[in-house]
């Protein structure tokens, strides 16, 4: 089963991701962690260009992207034989970003062919509540992590769950605007409900 955690900076997923592998790994389940940007060379690329170390135009970094899960496809599907696969951003982050930039079916197009998510699960936090999260606990700000552009993208993120969500995706909205655990129970809960 291939889980996505999707939400603008600060909401919490590569913690939710962390948590819900032990999770399904308590009850028997095989799990493989995985984010975007890779650690690959591409991802490392990308990754610079986040904290402003490298300067790039918003078409291209999103041409990055998708090569970058170009690589990361290969990998996906082969541990999806055997295990519950858990993405930290997928293709839905490059649309909700990049789209402050670069139009939306373009980006779509660029991310056509690769795999459908089983279920994608979106943390909605309030983006003052994210920026707080954000500078206390990151020693460098990235380029999208300013109040306003967490706005915007939150924005973008919230229609694009709908147009797809209309498309036939499976997309759980769910409050992380609350402790760790409550959040991760929510998770659960949503998770056994889509099994069923």
């Amino acid at each position: 089963m291939f889980i996505v955690f999707e939400g603008i900076d600060g909401s919490g997923l590569t913690t939710q991701s962390k948590i819900l592998g032990k999770y399904l790994e308590k009850r028997g389940k095989k799990v493989f962690l995985t984010k975007e940007p890779t650690e690959n060379l591409i991802g490392k690329i990308i990754r610079k260009i986040l904290k402003g170390q490298r300067k790039l135009n918003q078409e291209t970094l999103a041409l990055l992207f998708a090569a970058d899960r170009s690589m990361h496809m290969d990998i996906i599907k082969e541990r999806l034989k055997d295990s519950f696969v858990i993405c930290d951003r997928y293709y839905f982050s490059n649309y909700a970003y990049q789209m402050l930039d670069v139009e939306i079916e373009y980006l779509i197009q660029i991310n056509s062919r690769f795999l459908k998510p089983d279920l994608t699960i979106f943390l909605n936090v309030p983006p003052e509540v994210c920026k707080k999260r954000i500078d206390e606990n990151r020693e460098h700000i990235e380029i999208f992590e300013t109040l306003e552009t967490l706005e915007r993208i939150k924005k973008n993120y919230l229609e694009i769950m709908e147009r797809f969500r209309r498309e036939g995706f499976n997309i759980a909205e769910i409050d992380g605007n609350r402790s760790i655990e409550e959040t991760h129970e929510a998770v659960v809960k949503c998770l056994e409900k889509y099994i069923k």
